[in-house]
């Protein structure tokens, strides 16, 4: 028991006890108080003394920690030259004037006047603007000043920045390349253009884009101690240059007489396409209705200022559009008489037809209740000579023969309903008709050209086929692409796609498109000294339910040179010539393609001949035969045959 009781008084004494802070205690703790008061004091006086004193040190010391980073270095498109190297597409170099506030406000400011100065010297800047950024944006590191400024107004200022570099501070200059077309519009369809945003647009620029396309570059750096900008480059892979088949001197002269053609007689539309017939390469491609590559919105140059004003922006879109189509690949006609050449081909190949073979023209026939015209009647002509007269009936007898499985197989082995496979956007394939539907009439209108469509790039290759011993060439516009080091990443393959007809056919189609040119409805197409070989084409344009009495007729003409080894194939194509006489004459393309041929051939390498060529006795105007084409009429009710 006593145990217990002296534990209970124990707990009890304890319990009685009291915690106190005496004065030892409170001292001690006073003393800690105050000097950590009198510490913090130190370092606040401290911080305000370095601050004072040496704080530019220390913005300095955090702006050379700052990364400056610039990931768009730009790469320069790739250029397209001719196939001589004459430049047709190029970058022009511009740069964009970058400010940093904060590197020009530091230091007190102290680079602010030198800097400004320097900028108003080089630029011609208002330095109230440039003061103005300044204080707005004292933080900012990347404004944009200046854009597309010249190298000389760059030049100037870095002459500047190096009389006083120590003091001028905070600028800096992006590389930008402008797309430039030294020759404006020529070839514009062909080379295309670069919008703003950097898409392409049609031609060349579209087509092979993916090798005119680099890769950007990448720009670091930082800013020393001196807020010298260090920079750390990666950079750009440029483009590749291309090489076109286009000869500027030949595209030139197309479009310097097309503008002549327009100027003195006017049609709706025009196109004209040169080519090697031997490999598929175009020289020249053209029509009337070029645009401005530097410019290629402006509409100014494809219709007048009252037009322009009506048009709201959907309809100007619409007119671009229609102005950047090519009209020697994206539309289609009818071909008319040119397309007799295929014809006569086809049936030398079957064997329906051969060079003694004889025909008979009354002028008119009359199939499935239509009226067929003649141009002329022919009476008895030669194979050679329904080519060289471009007589519709020896054409109607011939496919009469051939029969519609066979013409229409021709038509295919041809390309026609097919695109060429040309290195150009936009192809069309044409409008061939089934062979189901080739009835009578079909046929009989197909035969010369009439009641289907093609493009001008399809029978320029078709025609080459023809004429150069049977080898049907894939028409292309773009010859080799060089990389940056000068290696060549691709060359056209000069591909033969097809295999058209025998030599013996080409042989005869040389020479009678030659007698067509010397003494048939091709005659104002001769070029004196050169032996020209062609084949006129005129056709009515649209349906032929009723009797048409418009004057909407497509006049062509398409030829070869020299005639017995053709070098250059020239196809001439106007869409309504605008003339109350000659509106449904061969006349106009003939003469065109003469006064075309006469710029191109010597440029080209080729010369006339020792001695005039003999085109045979001079045929008197009132006794040319013309090419008027085919005036078909639907037969009324009285004029039917029982």
């Amino acid at each position: 028991m006593a145990i217990k009781t002296e534990g209970r008084t124990a707990t009890a004494r304890n319990k009685n006890k009291k915690k106190i802070f005496t004065r030892k205690m409170q001292a001690k703790f006073m003393l800690v108080f105050c000097v950590v008061f009198v510490l913090f004091l130190v370092l606040v006086f401290r911080i305000i003394f370095l601050r004072a004193s040496h704080g530019v040190d220390y913005t300095n010391a955090v702006l050379s920690h700052q990364s400056y980073v610039n990931t768009n270095i730009p790469y320069e498109r790739g250029r397209i030259l001719d196939r001589n190297g004459a430049v047709l597409a190029k970058n022009v170099v511009t740069y964009n004037v970058i400010l940093d506030p904060s590197v020009v406000n530091a230091n007190r400011g102290m680079y602010v006047d030198p800097t400004v100065e320097a900028i108003t010297k080089a630029f011609n800047l208002p330095a109230s603007d440039i003061r103005a950024i300044l204080k707005e944006n004292p933080k900012s590191q990347y404004i944009v000043l200046l854009k597309d400024r010249s190298y000389e107004e760059v030049r100037k200022f870095n002459e500047l920045q190096e009389e006083n570099h120590k003091l001028v501070k905070g600028v800096w200059f992006e590389t930008i390349f402008t797309r430039d077309y030294p020759y404006g519009s020529l070839a514009s369809h062909v080379v295309g253009f670069v919008n703003s945003d950097q898409s392409t647009g049609a031609g060349i620029e579209y087509q092979y884009n993916s090798y005119l396309t680099g890769k950007p570059g990448r720009e670091s750096g930082y800013y020393d101690a001196e807020l010298n900008l260090i920079k750390k480059t990666w950079p750009a892979e440029d483009g590749d240059t291309i090489y076109s088949t286009i000869d500027v001197a030949v595209q030139t002269a197309v479009e310097k007489n097309i503008k002549q053609f327009n100027e003195e007689m006017g049609c709706k539309n025009i196109g004209v396409i040169v080519m090697n017939p031997n490999n598929g390469e175009i020289y020249a491609m053209a029509s009337n209705e070029g645009f401005d590559l530097n410019n290629p919105r402006d509409l100014s140059g494809y219709l007048s200022a009252e037009e322009i004003g009506t048009l709201d922006e959907a309809a100007m879109t619409t007119k671009r559009i229609e102005m950047w189509k090519n009209f020697c690949i994206s539309y289609t006609f009818e071909p008319g008489s040119t397309f007799k050449c295929i014809t006569v081909a086809a049936a030398l190949e079957e064997g329906i037809a051969t060079p003694e073979s004889t025909y008979y023209c009354g002028g008119v026939a009359e199939l499935d209740n239509y009226k067929i015209h003649c141009n002329a009647r022919h009476d008895k002509l030669t194979l050679q000579q329904s080519l060289m007269r471009s007589c519709n009936m020896a054409m109607m007898d011939i496919s009469d023969k051939i029969g519609r499985t066979t013409f229409r197989t021709y038509q295919d082995h041809f390309g026609f309903g097919f695109k060429t496979g040309i290195d150009l956007p936009g192809e069309e394939k044409g409008i061939v008709v089934d062979k189901a539907n080739l009835n009578q009439v079909e046929l009989a209108t197909s035969s010369f050209g009439q009641g289907f469509n093609v493009t001008m790039i399809q029978m320029a290759a078709a025609y080459s086929s023809i004429v150069n011993g049977g080898y049907y060439y894939t028409p292309h516009v773009v010859k080799k692409i060089v990389n940056p080091n000068g290696a060549t990443v691709y060359e056209a393959k000069n591909t033969i796609s097809a295999r058209t007809v025998s030599k013996s056919t080409t042989e005869f189609m040389r020479k009678a498109t030659y007698e067509t040119v010397r003494a048939g409805t091709a005659t104002p197409a001769q070029v004196k000294g050169y032996l020209v070989g062609g084949k006129t084409g005129t056709a009515q344009q649209g349906v032929r339910q009723e009797i048409v009495t418009d004057n909407k007729y497509v006049v062509s003409f398409i030829g070869s040179v020299p005639a017995d080894n053709p070098q250059v194939v020239i196809y001439v194509v106007i869409d309504e010539v605008n003339s109350d006489t000659l509106y449904n004459s061969s006349r106009p393309a003939t003469t065109l393609t003469s006064s075309i041929l006469k710029e191109i051939l010597p440029h080209l390498g080729l010369y006339p001949s020792e001695g005039e060529i003999d085109y045979g006795v001079e045929i008197p105007d009132d006794q040319k035969e013309d090419d008027h084409g085919a005036v078909i009429e639907k037969l009324d009710e009285g004029e039917k045959k029982n």
